[in-house]
């Protein structure tokens, strides 16, 4: 089947654009690029339509079934997985690297067929990650989860031994969405909601997560807030923060070695789980194997993302920066202040989206931001989620260039990256309009 898609190309690697141009389609694979409208069989003119390569996004949870993310919590149902799917791809995503690291083979191969998004997989079974998943959560590990070893996995076909560390297991996101506001409504019956939960948990036990941090007049403030002044004492809202947070923290720090450690032996790369309580760890195993996820973590300060960026840059280490739902929110909208920063500093590498507790936008939405503030060109922008990864990142993936060979993988978005006209993987049109 031959598709001609016409109008404004950019071909993913950061600076190449035709306007007009045109992307010939033909059994799958990019037959043609270049310069000029194509007319006649099989022409598509998309108008002042943009032709992207299919966006790459490496850092993605809960598109396969088994355990999520490195708590080893309970898998999410086909239906979720099916659903997450749909929802990347309809944001022009077409291939994702699955960062949950402790399904198995077997499971991440069971909804392969049912959904056009292609999904690669990483592994994360090593002892210390399995410890620090059950002192967590680990509802989702089974005995052939923890008897799993890493080696298996990338014999197998993981391509990543990651994502080491989580938000769960090293005091972050997962504990301010999840496990804080369960065990306060447990403890007490308030509902707090996670800002309120962060507040919390940082009064206890700072940005870095150590009990030495404890501020008893920022609790106090946090408790008025989330509603417990009267409800819970001071030591009792201490007790339930650390009981949640601090059980798994000395195992997810041996993790990341064990993790630096296996992607010597096997040379493969290591994705890391990069924030305020886990950053001199991760910068003492760094190296140019390692890929640091989300380093706009929201537990940095705007200086803190940009001198541990700068730090693990000299070290080789690949930056990837999450968009969540930054831009969409109503509420903490200054956590979106290290992610401008690093684009701005140009320290980023990659642009992916992470879990936000299943609130995350596609990753286009964070690009359209890089380019309505004027931060980059389109082109740029685009090649944080496309190019970027192709080339620095083969192993993830032969799409993410529009060049003569590679898999038809083509989105066509609005001027400005804000909504997507059309999706083709495989040079099949899956989503959209255009025909």
């Amino acid at each position: 089947m031959l598709v001609v898609l016409t109008g404004t190309v950019i071909t993913g690697d950061g600076a190449t654009v035709h306007e007009p141009g045109h992307v010939v389609i033909e059994d799958g694979r990019i037959a043609q690029v270049g310069a000029g409208r194509r007319a006649g069989t099989g022409a598509i003119d998309v108008g002042d339509g943009l032709i992207t390569p299919g966006l790459v996004n490496i850092h993605v949870h809960c598109v396969t079934l088994g355990p999520a993310h490195a708590t080893g919590s309970k898998s999410p149902t086909e239906a979720e997985v099916l659903a997450f799917k749909a929802r990347h791809l309809r944001g022009g995503t077409t291939s994702v690297l699955s960062v949950d690291g402790f399904p198995l083979w077997a499971e991440y191969e069971a909804l392969a067929a049912r959904h056009p998004l292609k999904v690669r997989k990483c592994t994360a079974h090593t002892p210390a990650n399995v410890r620090a998943a059950e002192m967590a959560d680990g509802e989702g590990l089974t005995d052939a989860h923890r008897r799993a070893t890493v080696d298996e996995l990338i014999e197998q076909g993981a391509v990543c031994i990651g994502e080491i560390g989580a938000g769960g297991t090293l005091g972050g996101g997962m504990q301010d969405n999840i496990y804080i506001p369960a065990a306060i409504a447990e403890r007490s019956g308030v509902q707090v909601d996670p800002f309120q939960a962060r507040a919390l948990k940082e009064a206890v036990l700072g940005r870095t997560i150590n009990p030495a941090n404890l501020d008893r007049g920022a609790l106090r403030e946090a408790m008025v807030a989330a509603g417990l002044s009267g409800v819970m004492t001071e030591d009792a809202v201490i007790e339930t923060v650390e009981r949640c947070v601090m059980p798994s923290m000395e195992h997810a720090y041996e993790g990341l070695r064990e993790a630096a450690a296996a992607s010597a032996r096997l040379r493969r790369p290591f994705m890391v789980h990069h924030a305020a309580a886990s950053a001199e760890v991760v910068l003492e195993i760094a190296n140019d194997r390692m890929i640091a996820a989300h380093a706009n973590h929201p537990s940095f300060t705007v200086q803190e993302s940009i001198r541990y960026a700068r730090a693990l840059r000299a070290r080789g280490a690949l930056l990837e920066i999450s968009g969540l739902n930054l831009f969409t929110r109503t509420k903490g909208q200054q956590d979106a202040e290290p992610f401008l920063a690093l684009v701005r500093e140009r320290l980023a590498d990659f642009v992916g989206t992470d879990y936000a507790a299943g609130h995350y936008d596609p990753v286009s939405v964070a690009l359209s931001a890089i380019v309505r503030r004027g931060l980059m060109t389109a082109p740029e922008a685009v090649a944080l989620s496309s190019g970027n990864v192709a080339r620095r990142l083969p192993a993830f993936t032969d799409a993410g260039l529009l060049e003569p060979g590679r898999p038809a993988d083509v989105v066509v978005f609005n001027p400005d990256l804000s909504a997507v006209r059309a999706v083709y993987v495989d040079g099949r049109q899956v989503f959209g309009t255009e025909h």
